[in-house]
């Protein structure tokens, strides 16, 4: 009876949990058009590309090394380098802000960031360690791993502040929402198209339901933060880790009961 050939690296990895690391290490990109105004291109870390009043507008940038991946999308859109007039970065973390200098120095885009992080960005300075882990074993583990791993990356100039309530030049009917916890400086967006669309950056992730990201500055303002979100009405929530809820956000949203923090540990 003939034996059935063991699967190789690429194909234990690809049908692994690890399918998404593996794909962005190997360069895969299909950009996912989710309305007529906003594009995913999926992976460890969600590129959004937003066609805004004044050209494109990128949300956040991955991991170093993913310049050419977000290019190649604003390409499939039928559109150059130069048409990405804005870059927003949710926060400083080296999976948000991995790629900014890059994009900027390629499109010439405005970076725009909240006061809180734009001292980091542009320092390239990524992280304000310890955090706490998220409740449960494996974001413990996860952690661990990921502790200290990206620190720093590429400096860029921050142009622009966007800070809680503001509604940016180039989307007047988007809204800032100011979330730390995850993050001092991070922020949502809240734009009142297609039914309400939420863009959470890593408030909470969307990996086997809503819940939230693997470790928090402060977890006490991650869970005020959510309570936050969750007075905002929404069709669609678009998250930066994981898969978008692209109807009946907001109820999906309230039925959530993101885990607590039963005793601190950190990073």
């Amino acid at each position: 009876m003939a034996r059935t050939p063991p699967a190789s690296t690429h194909e234990r990895l690809a049908s692994s949990p690890f399918r998404a690391l593996f794909q962005a290490r190997i360069g895969i990109m299909a950009l996912k058009q989710l309305t007529d105004e906003i594009s995913l291109i999926p992976g460890l870390v969600n590129v959004y590309i937003l066609q805004t009043d004044d050209g494109l507008a990128v949300l956040d940038t991955g991991f170093p090394g993913s310049t050419k991946k977000i290019l190649a999308g604003v390409r499939a859109l039928g559109r150059t380098p130069t048409d990405v007039r804005h870059i927003i970065l949710t926060h400083c973390h080296p999976d948000h802000i991995g790629n900014a200098a890059a994009l900027k120095r390629d499109t010439g885009a405005i970076v725009w960031a909240h006061p809180i992080d734009a001292p980091m960005i542009e320092a390239g300075t990524t992280m304000r360690p310890p955090m706490t882990p998220s409740p449960g074993l494996r974001n413990l583990l996860l952690g661990k791993l990921l502790a200290g791993r990206v620190s720093q990356v590429e400096p860029t100039k921050v142009d622009r502040l966007l800070e809680d309530g503001d509604s940016p030049p180039f989307a007047p009917d988007m809204t800032v929402i100011h979330v730390p916890g995850h993050c001092a400086g991070q922020i949502a967006l809240f734009w009142r198209r297609h039914g309400g669309v939420l863009f959470t950056a890593d408030a909470c992730i969307n990996r086997g339901g809503l819940k939230l990201a693997i470790g928090t500055e402060d977890p006490q303002l991650a869970l005020a933060s959510l309570a936050k979100l969750a007075t905002f009405d929404f069709d669609k929530v678009l998250v930066m880790h994981g898969n978008p809820i692209m109807a009946d956000g907001s109820e999906q949203f309230r039925r959530t009961e993101f885990d607590t923090f039963p005793k601190k540990r950190e990073i």
